[in-house]
C-alpha cells in the first residue's frame, strides 16, 4: 500500500512541474523585468527534502523547485514576508500554471537521510489547477557566486578614493568555505567572518595582524566601520556596504576568490 501510496505521489508531482517554465519573468519595483536564465541564477538558499526527494533554491528574483526526476518550476520572487523577530520568513509568488508558498524557519534540522545537519528548516506548499502538495524539509543560506571575490574599497562613507591615495588601499576577500573573510585594512591584514542571510551582512570575529604602521592609512576608521555594516547590495562589478539604509562604503570588483 505504501509503494503505490509513494508511486502515486511521484506521478503527481511530476504531473505538477513537467512542463519547465523557462521563460518566468520577475518584475522589480523600478517595473524594470528580468527573465529568468539558468546560467546566470544565483541562489542564496537551497533547501531539500526526502521522501519524495525535491529541492529548491532562491536569490534574489526567482524560486527553482525540483522534482526527483529533474523536471523544474520556475517563479518570480513576488513577496517577502519576514516576522519581526527575523526567524521565520514566507515567500509567496505564482507563475502562469501554479502558486508556491515557501516558509523558512530558524531551527536545526536533519535530512533523515545523511549525517549533514541545517540551520533552517523549509516548508513548501505547491498549488495549481488540479494539485495541492505540501512538503518539509532542510535547509541553509549559501554565498551567492557574486560576493564571492575580492573587493577593493573605492568610497567611504560618501567620500571617494582616490586611486593610489594610499600604499595600500582597503579591501576584502569573500570566500564561500565556513564562510571566511580576509583582507586588507590599509596596512594589516584581516581575518575573520562573516553571517550573510539574503540580503543580511555582518561581519564577526575580526582580527588583523599588528604591523606597525609608518606609512598614510585609512586603518583605524575602516576597522570602525566594519561592525556597523548590516546589509549589502551587488551592482555589476561594485559592492555596496550598508548600515541600515545609509550606504557606508563602495568597492570594485578585483577578482574572485580563491
Amino acid at each position: 500500500m505504501k509503494n503505490i501510496l509513494f508511486k502515486s505521489l511521484i506521478f503527481c508531482v511530476i504531473g505538477l512541474v513537467g512542463c519547465k517554465s523557462k521563460q518566468t519573468t520577475a518584475v522589480q519595483k523600478d517595473g524594470t523585468t528580468i527573465e529568468f536564465n539558468e546560467k546566470t541564477f544565483d541562489p542564496y538558499f537551497k533547501g531539500l527534502g526526502t521522501e519524495p526527494f525535491w529541492n529548491i533554491e532562491i536569490d534574489d528574483y526567482f524560486i527553482v523547485y525540483k522534482d526527483l526526476e529533474g523536471n523544474s518550476e520556475v517563479f518570480p520572487v513576488n513577496r517577502i514576508d519576514q516576522a519581526q523577530d527575523a526567524n521565520v520568513q514566507r515567500i509567496t509568488s505564482e507563475n502562469s500554471r501554479n502558486q508556491i508558498l515557501v516558509t523558512i524557519s530558524k531551527q536545526s534540522c536533519s535530512d533523515g537521510m545523511s549525517d549533514n545537519n541545517y540551520d533552517f528548516k523549509i516548508e513548501i506548499a505547491l498549488s495549481g489547477k488540479t494539485i495541492q502538495l505540501n512538503e518539509k524539509g532542510c535547509g541553509s543560506f549559501i554565498v551567492p557566486k557574486k560576493l564571492q571575490a575580492s573587493w577593493e574599497l573605492t568610497m567611504f562613507n560618501g567620500k571617494e578614493i582616490a586611486k593610489n591615495k594610499y600604499l595600500k588601499t582597503p579591501y576584502l576577500t569573500f570566500e564561500s568555505k565556513e564562510n571566511r573573510l580576509s583582507g586588507n585594512a590599509s596596512c594589516n591584514g584581516i581575518n575573520g567572518r562573516f553571517f550573510i542571510q539574503n540580503k543580511t551582512l555582518r561581519f564577526s570575529q575580526l582580527a588583523t595582524t599588528r604591523m606597525m604602521c609608518v606609512h598614510e592609512n585609512m586603518e583605524e576608521a575602516f576597522l570602525n566601520e566594519l561592525p556597523k555594516i548590516t546589509n549589502y547590495k551587488v551592482v555589476n562589478d561594485e559592492l555596496q556596504l550598508f548600515s541600515g539604509d545609509e550606504l557606508k562604503m563602495k568597492m570594485k570588483k578585483m577578482g574572485k576568490a580563491e
